[in-house]
């Protein structure tokens, strides 16, 4: 995997927690220098640890209902001038303008180090966005510039957003929702943001990040993962109990009324394996959380999209029809449900005793 660092430059907001009081705000004029092993030890470090334990993403996209602020437009003019050091240091003094401005109105917000990256990987442009601290590991000089990179534990950063910028021109180049059609992953943003940590939330707001994966395609997305992730050689055995547990997981968070979390899809579909399961855990939610997957943090599961991919609906020509669970289905003429592919015919066990009755009545009725 390829990572070039383009640019960066880290900023300071300084402001006490439980006031709205902004002590100072310093912006540097001088880049960073992209050739330094601390720079880019810092950048590559906060871009690895986002979506990792702690820093769960939720995906989107910027605003536009006249509430996002000044950033989004600021953006898009940079995007067109990728490779102007000045597009991207004045995008740079916006967010921390904007981030600087919404902290002045939250009292739980603290202020510290903005780091602002443009940076390719696997040859593909990304723009970030982190506040970090100066502690457990990171030592900056009175420029800003980081001399010593550590080990740095992350896991208490919950303020960054990361634009992946070949998404956001795609996106950008569709042109209005078509309502009609089948709904489209129009994300381009991936940000930290929990719900219930005011704190986190005012930096997203201050950049006019919004969620916008649709409750359908995350749903669609939680069950194509499983089938691929539980693909691997190692995981193929488990790969129909996995699945069963996703739907049986997403099935009760539907029936509930609560939002399906992706920490708690992991853990269901773990929980088939018996050895080094947590390794496997880990793994299956980052790589439902990942760019490639785009589950978010948490969303409502979406019944439609959920018994399309469960259930099995059949009718001809309006003398019967049948529907049932897919997960009902066995290759074993004792199976809940056994379909004979020779037949080509469907034979249900266990038909409870009230249909039972209402069948043999009708039968018998026809006898007489």
């Amino acid at each position: 995997m390829t990572f070039v660092l383009k640019r960066a430059i880290i900023h300071s907001i300084s402001k006490e927690k439980n006031t709205t009081f902004i002590a100072a705000i310093v912006k540097k004029t001088v880049l960073l220098p992209v050739d330094n092993a601390a720079v880019l030890n810092l950048v590559q470090g906060v871009n690895g640890l986002l979506g990792k334990p702690g820093n769960i993403l939720s995906y989107g996209q910027f605003g536009d209902d006249m509430r996002e602020g000044k950033f989004p437009g600021a953006f898009s003019d940079y995007v067109s001038n990728l490779d102007d050091d000045s597009e991207f240091l004045d995008l740079s003094y916006c967010a921390v303008d904007q981030l600087a401005d919404r902290a002045s109105q939250e009292p739980f917000s603290t202020g510290g180090h903005l780091l602002v990256a443009a940076y390719e990987n696997d040859t593909k442009p990304f723009f970030l966005v982190a506040m970090i601290k100066q502690r457990g590991g990171i030592i900056l000089d009175a420029d800003y510039v980081p001399k010593t990179i550590e080990e740095v534990d992350m896991s208490k950063v919950h303020q960054a957003a990361r634009v992946n910028i070949s998404r956001y021109t795609e996106v950008i180049g569709l042109g209005p929702v078509d309502e009609a059609a089948e709904v489209e992953d129009r994300t381009y943003l991936a940000f930290v943001g929990a719900r219930t940590d005011p704190a986190a939330g005012y930096f997203v707001t201050a950049l006019g990040c919004t969620k916008g994966m649709a409750s359908s395609r995350a749903t669609s997305n939680v069950i194509a993962a499983v089938d691929v992730f539980f693909s691997k050689p190692d995981l193929k055995q488990h790969r129909t109990g996995a699945r069963n547990a996703v739907i049986a997981y997403l099935t009760e968070q539907l029936h509930l009324g609560i939002d399906a979390a992706v920490t708690d899809i992991a853990f269901r579909a773990g929980g088939v394996l018996k050895n080094n399961q947590e390794a496997v855990i880990e793994e299956f939610r980052i790589y439902l959380n990942s760019e490639q997957v785009k589950v978010p943090a948490a969303f409502p599961v979406h019944r439609t999209t959920l018994n399309k991919n469960t259930r099995i609906k059949a009718e001809k020509t309006g003398s019967w029809s049948v529907q049932f669970e897919k997960m009902a289905l066995g290759n074993s003429p004792n199976s809940a449900i056994y379909f004979d592919p020779k037949k080509k015919s469907l034979t249900f066990n266990g038909v409870p005793e009230e249909v039972a009755k209402e069948i043999q009545a009708e039968l018998d009725a026809r006898n007489h």
